[in-house]
């Protein structure tokens, strides 16, 4: 849904200005009895500087939120202080969040221009601007009006809650990048998974809610655990795959859109196709129905607290024990790179189906959504002798896509490549399902640091991430640098896949946070290391200050590394794929 024209985008931002200016005489919160209003306007500005010499705005974000709670049941089990529910509900709460977004540089059309895409192939001066976007483009791009959550709190008798609407679901024990924390897709098109460092942003923002249904049983003390719960969720229908852009959107993949980019773009070249089989969309739709039947996602956890009388584990360490079935969304590690996109088999069969597509106007590939299983488990447990917190998340996922030269007939491995034979069906390597193991293990702790701040600890956190591919094939390749019209097929080397799939792939991530004049200053730093693909890494450093407690300044640095000149073909999003996007950036925040 979009606002309906650039003078009330331009409207948002001098209201804006209007309440920042005002700040220091607003109010807090306004509360109604059980009736709460509160939010905020927010202006971000970003600035890449890939090198010293270049400077470029990609940024000048501008987001109203208005959030509405609202205790309509409470303890006396009357709803509007009218109806009676007593009997059956304890309490109910409604809970509303909207956001509206204005990104001026859609209007403005800055110089957004990158040289290369992450593959180190040159980009396409036909398209490689934001002024080659017509206007209808761009306003789908600079704008957002949306009721962003909507649900019901019912706290029934008998330990038995329900949250039922458009919303978020959290699970897990990771930061960064999500094991079990896959019900809600991402929305990558404004910043890719940049909303850092804490405390300012998170997946919160990033998050595409849906409507679902979720269940929750607490069942207390059971034997020596305590805290023991069930908790289940369904979402009926309406996921969707995250959210994806490409070049010239200033934070899109660093690739031209692999269908409609002039230079390469399947759409143009060799087929003059202009629609994908079987109705899908790139990044949008898959083959399915957005319905109930075609389209349900499901899961469920169980959690409890450890007791003194709990065999092997030891007191107080928090277990969670979950199952998901739902469509593959990505994720990081190798999941990044599974297949996306699926083509038809060459058989003669086949061959006549994409003779067929191809005279229709149809490319003949489709996006490639499949179902998958994940079982996971998550833990944290806080040790009195070091004062630390110490999380663990591990998820095994079953039946993962990737593209393999072994399941193609018309893609066959010579000297240890890939090497495609035809430009026929099935226009893409073969698909072969892979298990992949995914894993963190992290540490919390408040650190005292008194030459550098003798009243408040510092905040230290560290992550480890891996993902393992069990029995991986040889012939597995990854989808991050598949093929394209513009290689011949008989240059010399031949056409490879350089995108070789490892085994292991590593990262490794470090925080710290202070805090400064009670809470008003903070200070934080973030550091993010790949040591499987040429060390690439991430330095972060920002400052919240909260002018007053209603106004806050944000500052902040993103430095993207990539130590060696080669080709990075890593999976995290750090010196391979966002290789060249280092920022500043600049945030106002006004509460109310």
């Amino acid at each position: 849904m979009l606002i309906g024209s650039t003078r009330r985008g331009l409207g948002i931002v001098a209201a804006s200005l209007v309440f920042l200016g005002c700040a220091t005489v607003a109010s807090a919160t306004q509360k109604f009895g059980p009736l709460e209003i509160s939010g905020n306007l927010q202006s971000q500005e970003l600035i890449r500087h890939s090198d010293p010499s270049t400077y470029q705005l990609i940024q000048q974000r501008n987001t109203a939120r208005i959030r509405i709670d609202w205790d309509w049941i409470q303890r006396n089990g009357k709803w509007l202080d009218r109806f009676d529910f007593s009997d059956l509900i304890e309490s109910s709460h409604l809970f509303l969040l909207y956001r509206g977004v204005y990104d001026s540089v859609y209007d403005y059309t800055p110089n957004t221009r990158e040289k290369r895409e992450f593959t180190g192939e040159r980009t396409d001066r036909r398209f490689d601007s934001l002024n080659d976007y017509d206007k209808g483009a761009r306003d789908a791009l600079k704008f957002e009006n949306v009721l962003r959550e909507a649900y019901v709190d019912i706290k029934f008798r008998h330990n038995f809650s329900v949250r039922a609407g458009r919303q978020q679901i959290i699970w897990g024990e990771s930061d960064g990048f999500r094991l079990l924390d896959r019900a809600n897709s991402l929305d990558l098109s404004w910043h890719f998974q940049q909303e850092l460092p804490p405390p300012a942003f998170g997946f919160d923002d990033l998050r595409m809610p849906f409507w679902m249904i979720k269940g929750l049983y607490d069942a207390g003390s059971i034997g020596s655990w305590s805290n023991v719960f069930a908790e289940a969720y369904w979402n009926p229908g309406d996921w969707s795959p995250n959210k994806v852009t490409f070049l010239p959107n200033p934070w899109g993949v660093r690739l031209g859109n692999p269908l409609e980019n002039p230079r390469n773009g399947a759409f143009f070249r060799p087929f003059r196709a202009h629609r994908l089989m079987n109705g899908t969309s790139l990044f949008r739709q898959g083959n399915y129905d957005r319905n109930p039947i075609d389209n349900s996602q499901f899961g469920i956890r169980f959690n409890g607290v450890t007791g003194s009388d709990t065999p092997i584990l030891p007191q107080g360490m928090q277990l969670q024990i979950g199952y998901l079935y739902q469509r593959f969304n990505g994720g990081g590690g190798a999941s990044t790179e599974a297949a996306v996109a699926r083509g038809i088999k060459p058989t003669q069969a086949g061959i006549e189906h994409t003779n067929d597509l191809i005279a229709k106007g149809t490319l003949p590939v489709e996006f490639y959504a499949p179902y998958i299983h994940t079982v996971g488990i998550a833990a944290n447990y806080f040790d009195e002798f070091t004062k630390i917190v110490w999380r663990s998340e591990q998820a095994f996922d079953f039946g993962l896509p990737f593209y393999s030269c072994g399941h193609s007939p018309s893609a066959i491995a010579k000297q240890g490549r890939c090497v495609r034979e035809s430009t026929y069906a099935p226009f893409l390597p073969g698909i072969r399902n892979q298990d992949v193991w995914s894993g963190l293990i992290a540490f919390d702790r408040p650190t005292w640091f008194r030459p550098l701040n003798k009243k408040t600890t510092f905040f230290l956190t560290g992550q480890f991430f891996w993902t393992y591919m069990v029995e991986k094939s040889k012939s597995t390749i990854g989808g991050l640098d598949l093929p394209t019209v513009t290689r011949p097929l008989n240059q010399d080397p031949p056409l490879s896949y350089r995108d070789d799939v490892h085994r292991w792939e590593m990262l490794t991530t470090f925080a710290i946070l202070g805090f400064y004049r009670g809470g008003s200053l903070v200070p934080s730093m973030v550091y993010l290391l790949d040591p499987v693909n040429s060390y690439s890494q991430e330095v972060v450093w920002g400052v919240d200050y909260f002018v007053t407690p209603n106004v806050g300044v944000n500052i902040a640095q993103r430095f993207i590394i990539n130590p060696t000149r080669e080709i990075n073909f890593e999976p995290w999003g750090l010196g391979g794929l966002n290789r060249g996007r280092s920022e500043t950036g600049v945030r106002l925040t006004y509460q109310f």
